[in-house]
């Protein structure tokens, strides 16, 4: 059932939502102070019915590694507080209910914060970057694919830990085994990895690869964990520029204006 290239992590998150009717249940009955009438009025709601199915679905997208996967576990996370602000207010019989209620909101927002690492790269939603969509600062990383002992080019616009999304025109499959090499602040680093999936040109993604890398020796992990280091560094700055730039401007069009609305003085 699940993709064979869905990392441990992913797999347990996904388990874990599938499992969410009876999860969810057991969590009623040892930290929200629900007694088995309460939970008797839980199941036979419809909304905890909604509210699981689209929990299970979202676990098998993500086992699977399907595009609605995360959306759709996006959108469980916030039913499933809705849920639990419902069980604590008319079921339970917990004193500081409201406590109760913070912590376990935040223990759904730090899953959708783990998740999204995990997800958004190789598997699917890269983050375009700022090099590739502003020709001012343009930085591209070419990298060399090399699959069946042919060579192919690319650029990559996403780099992390655990794979990459490439820019290339080229036809990939997925399960296509390949090695990338590219440089990175003055040093070359070489990976094997897997093509997970692919995507044809659209207005949010250019036609590319995903690539989950393979175990990577410490030399490697160590050099692309620097540089990730410094993209994101590098990142931030640009952020920060770009603000203070707008800011400017704003004030150099807010100034124009004044002085074109001003009323002369008689």
């Amino acid at each position: 059932m699940a993709n064979k290239h869905a990392s441990k992590k992913l797999k347990l998150f996904a388990w874990l939502w599938i499992s969410f009717p009876f999860l969810y249940l057991a969590i009623c009955l040892s930290f929200f102070e629900l007694d088995f009438g309460g939970v008797l009025k839980i199941v036979l709601s419809p909304w905890y019915w909604f509210v699981s199915v689209t929990a299970v679905a979202a676990g098998l997208g993500l086992l699977q590694i399907r595009w609605y996967g995360w959306y759709l576990f996006l959108f469980s996370s916030f039913t499933t507080i809705y849920q639990t602000a419902i069980a604590l207010t008319y079921y339970s019989s917990a004193e500081n209910k409201f406590p109760v209620f913070a912590v376990y909101a935040v223990f759904q927002l730090l899953l959708v914060y783990l998740i999204a690492r995990e997800v958004r790269v190789p598997y699917y939603f890269p983050r375009i970057r700022w090099w590739e969509s502003d020709p001012r600062y343009k930085l591209s990383i070419p990298t060399r694919i090399e699959k069946n002992a042919e060579i192919y080019n690319g650029d990559i616009m996403d780099l992390s830990m655990s794979g990459c999304f490439i820019k290339t025109r080229e036809y990939f499959l997925p399960d296509d085994s390949v090695t990338l090499e590219f440089s990175l602040f003055e040093k070359t680093i070489s990976c094997a990895g897997k093509v997970v999936w692919r995507t044809e040109s659209t207005v949010t993604h250019p036609k590319g690869i995903g690539v989950k890398f393979s175990v990577l020796d410490r030399d490697t992990s160590t050099a692309l964990k620097q540089a990730t280091h410094k993209l994101r560094k590098l990142i931030q700055e640009h952020n920060n520029k770009t603000r203070e730039k707008n800011w400017e401007e704003y004030l150099v069009r807010e100034k124009q204006y004044q002085s074109r609305t001003k009323v002369p003085k008689k």
